[in-house]
């Protein structure tokens, strides 16, 4: 079995689905799935991925260096892939000790921060990891999973950027080379 048919196998199993099945029930990774605004009023994440061609979830730790280092580089992304119709969300899973979650500026400044209450989304795809990034083409189909890039903190020459490779081969219609990579963040605190 191939690499990539494994990845497959691995993105079918985390939605609850036989690769076949997926393609004829759009929508299984998002389907129901309400987060929060930074507002604190309810958002269907179905209606945030289908606002976009793709959408990248990037999964939040507080605590972690790791999703502090590749803000920049989200951020970056953004920028260069979102008039090509690539949406990110920031996504907060955790519990926070002793109150309220960070204020979104200070989370991702420039980034849309949405709260996943209970972690529910996080539990649904299996999402372990800060920076661990989840795409999902309009019709809710989990595309890619995995790291932003190959670097925990520092940015080197030769990194892998992952994510953005993912994208760009799903912009131009094609499957991505990966479908999976390993994201390097910090364990989620989910409850």
């Amino acid at each position: 079995m191939t690499k990539t048919r494994r990845g497959v196998l691995l993105l079918a199993g985390l939605l609850g689905a036989a690769p076949a099945a997926r393609a004829d029930s759009p929508g299984d990774g998002v389907a129901g799935v309400v987060l929060r605004d930074p507002r604190g009023a309810p958002v269907e994440l179905a209606g945030l991925v289908r606002a976009h061609k793709l959408t990248v979830v990037v999964f939040y730790a507080a605590t972690c260096p790791c999703f502090a280092a590749h803000v920049e580089r989200l951020q970056r992304l953004a920028a260069d892939l979102g008039p090509r119709g690539v949406g990110f969300l920031v996504v907060d899973s955790e519990r926070h000790a002793g109150g309220d979650p960070p204020a979104p500026a200070q989370i991702a400044p420039g980034l849309p921060v949405f709260h996943d209450e209970g972690g529910a989304l996080a539990h649904r795809l299996g999402a372990r990891y800060a920076t661990e990034s989840d795409v999902f083409d309009a019709a809710g189909r989990l595309r890619y999973r995995g790291g932003v890039d190959s670097d925990r903190k520092y940015l080197r020459p030769d990194a892998q950027p992952y994510l953005r490779q993912a994208l760009e081969r799903l912009l131009a219609g094609d499957a991505p080379a990966l479908t999976t990579t390993k994201a390097l963040g910090c364990a989620l605190r989910l409850f």
